[in-house]
C-alpha cells in the first residue's frame, strides 16, 4: 500500500530525489561506515531502482535489511523506523532555515567585488580561495555535508569562469563552466546544475553560439521541473532562452519566453531563495529584455527598457549599469537619436575605465562601429575622440589584469 513517508521527506530536504544522485551519494556513506564498523560487507550495500520506487512511494511493508538501513541511516541521520514512518509536518515555507554554508561569506564578497570593479580584478583571488577552501572541504565530509561541498563547489566555480571570460580567457572560462557542472550534478539538488546552465548559456550567447545558448537554458530548465521551485532561477534560464531565440531571429518564441520570464519573476517575490543562488532581480530582467527586444528591432519598446534597468541600477554595479548604458546607446544609435546616444555614452565613459571587463571593451568597440556613420556630427566626433582614448586606457588595463592559465579544482 503506498503512504507518505519521512524518507521521501528526508530525501527531497536533502535534494537527494534523483535516483542516480542517491545512489552517488548511498555509495559513499557505505564506505564510510565500512570504516567506521570495520565491517567491509556494508561497503558493497546498494540500492536496486525497484527497491528506490518502492521507498519512494512508501509501498513497503517492513524496514530494509540491516545493512541497508544502517547506511541509511548514517547517509539521512534518522533512525530507519522514523524514515519509514510517517512524514513530520512541513513548516511554511518562510520559516525554513536556509542551507549552512562555510562559503557563503566568501560567496557574498566575490560577488560584490566582482559587479564593482569587474572580474579581472578579483580572479586571482578567487582561484586562491579554490584552491585553498573549496578544494579541502571536498574531502572527508559525510555524504550530506558533500552534497553542499559540491554545490558551493560548483557556485564558486561558475563564478570563477565568469571572471576568466571578464578577463579575455575564453578557453579557461570554458573550463571552470565544465568543472561548475560536473560539481552541480554530484551536489544531487537539480537546481544547482541548472543555475550552472544558466551561466554556461549566458556565456554561449557571449560567443555568438545562439543554438548552444537555447539547448542549454532547455536543459536548465528541465532539470529545475525536477527540482523544488526556485522562480528566480527560472526566470533567468528564460530570460536566456528569449535572448537566445531572438538572437537566432525566432521573434514569437522569443517574446513568449520573456513573458514567461516576467511570470516567474513576479512569483520569486513569495517564495523561497536559495542563499546560493545567482540574484537575479527586476534590473537584470530589464537589461536583458532590452537585448532581447533590440535584436528584434523593436527600438522604442528597447529604450524604454534600458531606461528602466538603468533607474533600478544604483552606481555601485558599475559593469552592470555600464552593459545597461551600451544597449540603450544601442538603441538610441538604431533610432537616429545619435545627440542622445552621445550623451549616454559620455556617462558611460566616465564610470567604465576602471572596469576589469573585456565584455564592456568588446561592446564599447561594437557600438564606435554604431556611431561612426555619423563622425560628420561634431558630437559625434568629440565622442568617437572620446572612447579611442579610453579603449587605448582599457587595453592596458586589462593587458595588467590577464590571467594565466593554472590549474583548475
Amino acid at each position: 500500500m503506498r503512504r507518505a513517508t519521512r524518507f521521501r521527506q528526508v530525501v527531497y530536504q536533502r535534494h537527494l530525489q534523483m535516483f542516480e544522485s542517491f545512489c552517488f551519494h548511498f555509495k559513499r556513506a557505505a564506505h564510510e561506515v565500512a570504516q567506521l564498523d570495520g565491517n567491509p560487507r556494508l561497503a558493497t550495500a546498494m540500492v536496486s531502482r525497484s527497491a528506490w520506487d518502492r521507498w519512494m512511494d512508501g509501498d513497503i511493508k517492513r524496514t530494509p535489511r540491516a545493512d541497508t538501513c544502517r547506511v541509511l541511516e548514517h547517509l539521512l541521520g534518522e533512525p530507519a523506523e522514523v524514515l519509514f514512518g510517517p512524514p513530520r509536518p512541513t513548516p511554511p515555507r518562510e520559516d525554513r532555515e536556509q542551507s549552512p554554508s562555510p562559503h557563503l561569506d566568501a560567496m557574498a564578497s566575490f560577488r560584490l567585488a566582482d559587479r564593482q570593479l569587474g572580474g579581472g580584478h578579483v580572479y586571482d583571488s578567487l582561484l586562491i580561495y579554490l584552491r585553498t577552501e573549496v578544494t579541502t572541504s571536498l574531502i572527508g565530509l559525510g555524504s550530506v555535508q558533500g552534497a553542499e561541498a559540491f554545490r558551493d563547489a560548483a557556485v564558486l566555480t561558475e563564478m570563477a569562469g565568469w571572471m576568466a571570460h571578464d578577463s579575455g580567457r575564453a578557453d579557461v572560462a570554458r573550463g571552470h563552466f565544465l568543472s561548475a557542472l560536473s560539481f552541480g550534478q554530484a551536489a544531487a539538488d537539480p537546481s544547482v546544475a541548472a543555475n550552472v546552465e544558466a551561466g554556461m548559456s549566458h556565456l554561449a550567447l557571449q560567443e555568438g553560439h545562439a543554438d548552444q545558448a537555447v539547448d542549454l537554458a532547455r536543459s536548465g530548465l528541465d532539470r529545475l521541473r525536477a527540482a523544488e521551485a526556485v522562480p528566480v532561477l527560472a526566470a533567468r534560464l528564460h530570460a536566456m532562452k528569449a535572448r537566445a531565440l531572438a538572437r537566432l531571429g525566432y521573434a514569437k518564441q522569443a517574446q513568449h519566453s520573456l513573458d514567461s520570464a516576467r511570470e516567474e519573476l513576479a512569483a520569486a517575490d513569495t517564495a523561497f531563495v536559495p542563499n546560493w543562488v545567482a540574484p537575479f532581480d527586476d534590473a537584470a530582467l530589464a537589461s536583458e529584455a532590452a537585448s532581447i527586444l533590440l535584436d528584434l528591432r523593436l527600438l522604442p519598446a528597447a529604450t524604454k527598457e534600458a531606461n528602466h534597468g538603468l533607474e533600478l541600477r544604483d552606481a555601485s554595479r558599475a559593469r552592470s549599469r555600464g552593459l545597461g548604458q551600451i544597449t540603450l546607446a544601442q538603441a538610441l544609435v538604431a533610432q537616429d537619436e545619435v545627440e542622445a546616444a552621445c550623451t549616454v555614452t559620455h556617462d558611460l565613459l566616465e564610470t567604465c575605465q576602471s572596469v576589469g571587463s573585456i565584455r564592456i571593451s568588446r561592446e564599447l568597440a561594437d557600438l564606435r562601429t554604431a556611431l561612426e556613420p555619423y563622425a560628420s556630427s561634431r558630437p559625434v566626433k568629440e565622442i568617437l575622440d572620446r572612447m579611442t582614448a579610453v579603449a587605448q586606457h582599457r587595453k592596458l588595463l586589462l593587458a595588467s589584469l590577464a590571467v594565466a592559465k593554472g590549474p583548475q579544482v
